[in-house]
């Protein structure tokens, strides 16, 4: 089983288990895997504190990515008001029940 995890659980871990560290191409993979992993961790959590938790752990995730792929918060938050611009954002809780 590989996964990957934040820069101190080996430390923290100690001879408890096995690391490696990855190839840029296998990180980038890894990132994206983690972030699905983390996603459903927010979609399961109960309660506003683990919620908090997941979410933080999903954000360290996003800037891990832009780091990985040489892009600005700001550029990507800079894409996001435009979407939010052309398209709206979620705020009125609306759901598409049918398309043609």
């Amino acid at each position: 089983m590989e996964k990957l995890v934040r820069n101190k659980i080996p430390e923290i871990v100690g001879d408890k288990a096995e690391f490696k560290t990855l190839s840029n191409e296998d990180y980038r993979v890894a990132l994206r895997d983690k972030l699905v992993e983390e996603a459903k961790e927010v979609k399961q959590a109960d309660g506003r504190a683990n919620l908090v938790e997941e979410l933080g752990d999903l954000e360290e995730l996003i800037h891990a990515i832009l780091e990985d792929a040489s892009i600005t918060y700001e550029e990507m938050d800079s894409i996001r008001h435009s979407k939010d611009m052309q398209r709206g954002n979620f705020s009125e809780k609306i759901v598409m029940i049918s398309q043609d």
